[in-house]
């Protein structure tokens, strides 16, 4: 079409550029999120992706400039404020001016922000999180958790390579009362963006060992008070809060406490002072109980050392007792051979006189006998001589047989006694030590004491056995007792 104009495309942008010039040619205060903030260190500039959302939907979207100067301004100042640096997913308050350039296009040239706004957000998204958690009544849930006795199988969140993480490891390996720890590391990245996703993420793999584990620790690597506000997420709180078994937090500042420690089992300022609160948890168990082993030992002690002296006493007593005894025993066994003689002898004397009182009671006997036997004869025969002859012939025969029973009667007694005496003699022979030596029995002594029962020697022990006409020495070396 003749009529037709045409335009180039550097006339346009430039018409688009003076128009902005022209009518937004003042700084004003936006509202956005940064989405990314884009920073390139060797530039040094910034070029955030900003954008507007509703229920969670981008609205509006632009990109942004923040030249180098203007950076390490607001960097320093928005950190002092807020405590952490300017980065992604913030919501700021800003000064800009609407630019527009004909090859980069439409764009908002950052002069300012506004930390307070920013703090007042976080502040904000805080206590919005703790109101949330209280009234779904899982605010406290996790502090109603128990901790063990004796915590010594520890899950840790952190890094490997973080100071606090190191701190930690090195208080619990180099307690000086050599208390072990069991623990594991689950890898997480502790600030910024990926923080909330990657600690989340390590607690659901954990719990499912809440078996195998005492308590949990999230230890974040120092840096004072910057990039907390990961630690106020509302979904990160309510998976500690929720938590089966005690979580420790050891984030690493003094002021500001995050919604994280505040539904946590227990927070501590440092990893260090975590370390030490586990082991003043062994300390707290092992000290009464090493209290106890000692007054233990010191009862049993006490008891072996009683026992022992009532042993003592018993065995000297006992030895006193027993050489008593022997002694009393040896004298009985001495006296036994001189016992014997003697009362050998006094029943011989016995026997010997019982036997002359029977040999003279004989005698005396037998002469009455004859001399009223003859008497009584010779009166009988002066008073029948005259009578009849016959009967005198009678009583001589009476006579005759008188005699002879006289005779025969005083041997047999004497043989008697003679026999009496001869069985006396004999038991004495038998019942003499020397006689019972012979027919094969024999005395063992031990230092001179006779022994009567197994427990009066021992293994090892120099014996001396006396048989017939000798002395044995020999040395025990088993003793076998007879079960009656």
């Amino acid at each position: 079409m003749p009529d037709r104009k045409i335009y180039t495309l550097s006339k346009v942008t430039k018409a688009i550029s003076k128009v902005i010039d022209e009518y937004c040619n003042k700084p004003i205060w936006i509202k956005a999120e940064i989405v990314k903030l884009n920073y390139y260190i060797q530039s040094g500039h910034c070029y955030p992706d900003l954008v507007e959302k509703v229920d969670g939907k981008v609205i509006a979207e632009i990109r942004g400039n923040i030249w180098k100067d203007t950076y390490q301004r607001v960097k320093v100042r928005f950190k002092s404020v807020v405590g952490e640096d300017l980065g992604d997913n913030m919501t700021v308050v800003f000064l800009a001016m609407v630019k527009f350039h004909s090859i980069h296009g439409l764009a908002l040239n950052i002069i300012d922000i506004d930390p307070n706004y920013t703090l007042g957000e976080l502040a904000r998204q805080k206590a919005e999180t703790i109101e949330k958690l209280k009234e779904e009544k899982i605010f406290d849930l996790n502090k109603a958790t128990i901790l063990a006795i004796v915590p010594k199988t520890i899950a840790i969140i952190s890094v490997s390579t973080s100071k606090g993480y190191n701190d930690f490891i090195d208080v619990i390996d180099k307690n000086p009362w050599n208390y072990k720890f069991h623990y594991l590391l689950f890898p997480a990245v502790l600030q910024g963006e990926r923080a909330v996703s990657t600690i989340t993420s390590q607690l659901e793999r954990i719990k499912k060992f809440t078996h195998v584990f005492d308590a949990v620790t999230i230890i974040r690597g120092g840096g004072g008070d910057v990039g907390l506000s990961s630690y106020n997420d509302y979904h990160l709180a309510k998976t500690i809060a929720t938590f089966p078994i005690p979580v420790l937090t050891g984030i690493g500042h003094s002021t500001n406490e995050t919604v994280t420690e505040m539904v946590s089992f227990r927070s501590f300022i440092t990893p260090t002072k975590m370390g030490e609160y586990l082991i003043q948890q062994y300390h707290n168990y092992h000290v009464p109980l090493k209290e106890q082993m000692e007054k233990i030992n010191n009862n049993i002690k006490w008891l072996f050392e009683r026992q022992k002296s009532i042993i003592k006493e018993s065995a000297r007593l006992f030895s006193s007792l027993s050489s008593r005894i022997f002694d009393q025993q040896r004298t009985s066994i001495n006296q036994v051979p001189i016992t014997i003689a003697n009362y050998s002898n006094s029943l011989i004397m016995n026997e010997k006189n019982e036997l002359k009182a029977n040999a003279n009671t004989i005698h005396h006997s037998t002469d009455r006998f004859i001399q009223v036997q003859f008497h009584s004869i010779i009166q009988t025969i002066n008073n029948m001589i005259n009578a009849n002859n016959s009967i005198l012939a009678n009583e001589k025969k009476n006579l005759f047989d008188c005699q002879k029973d006289i005779t025969n009667h005083t041997p047999r007694l004497l043989e008697q006694a003679k026999l009496n005496i001869r069985l006396n003699d004999e038991k004495i022979q038998i019942l003499s030590p020397h006689n019972i030596l012979k027919r094969g029995y024999s005395i063992t002594r031990l230092n001179g004491k006779a022994i009567r029962f197994y427990y009066d020697a021992e293994m090892g022990d120099q014996i001396e056995s006396e048989v017939f006409e000798s002395t044995i020495k020999s040395r025990i070396e088993k003793i076998t007792r007879k079960n009656n």
